[in-house]
């Protein structure tokens, strides 16, 4: 078990009790909306998923939705909600693709909220996105623009790899693993306390690209 699968196992009880975290993934599921051509033919995988807000969101835009994670905790939490709610066409698996071998399973769609600053090999997992993807199919990447290292606190060192992303070095990224047709947009700008100062004003990007 590495210091991530035991840290968001340890705090995924009481994750969505943050409003910020809510308010945020419905920002990002919106811009998705607005800038993806979704359908009730697709099948959607959401990596990272934590308790399943994003995919929650888009589940009404889309066939559906595979929520992948690697923390235990978060999966449950999810299941916890589908089975509370008698939730369709959703379900939860336990996925790592820095170790795991790449499922049989293919997409129409990949969503990630949040989660690639928690990757450190995000090599790894582009490329494997790329595999997961039917031909045709599109990629969303949401995450923090380049921060100076305050979003997060400092016992989340451990788990946190990247201090936000430079888009353009992403952009780079996908170029490599064979994604095209690549687009940016900022899906939310936010103020967070942060120690030692006052409120800092945060932005999350959306990147899409195509196979």
């Amino acid at each position: 078990m590495t210091h991530s699968t035991t840290h968001f196992d340890r705090v995924a009880a009481d994750w969505d009790s943050e409003p910020r975290r809510v308010v945020l993934m419905r920002s990002i599921a919106e811009k998705i909306v607005r800038v993806v051509p979704l359908d009730r033919e697709m099948d959607l995988l959401d990596y990272g998923c934590g308790t399943g807000l994003l995919g929650l969101f888009l589940l009404p835009y889309v066939g559906t939705v595979t929520g992948a994670d690697n923390s235990p905790g978060m999966l449950a939490e999810l299941q916890r909600k589908i089975a509370a709610g008698g939730v369709e066409r959703i379900r939860a698996i336990q996925l790592d693709l820095e170790r795991d071998p790449v499922p049989c399973a293919r997409y129409h769609l990949i969503v990630s909220g949040m989660a690639l600053h928690h990757i450190a090999d995000t090599d790894t997992v582009l490329r494997a996105f790329h595999t997961l993807l039917h031909p045709g199919g599109m990629l969303c990447l949401a995450d923090l623009d380049t921060e100076p290292g305050i979003f997060h606190p400092a016992e989340m060192d451990s788990v946190v790899h990247h201090h936000g992303f430079d888009r353009a070095e992403i952009k780079r990224k996908l170029l490599s693993s064979g994604f095209s047709e690549l687009t940016d947009a900022t899906a939310i700008r936010f103020f967070k306390p942060v120690a030692g100062r006052q409120d800092y004003e945060f932005s999350v990007f959306l990147i899409t690209g195509r196979i």
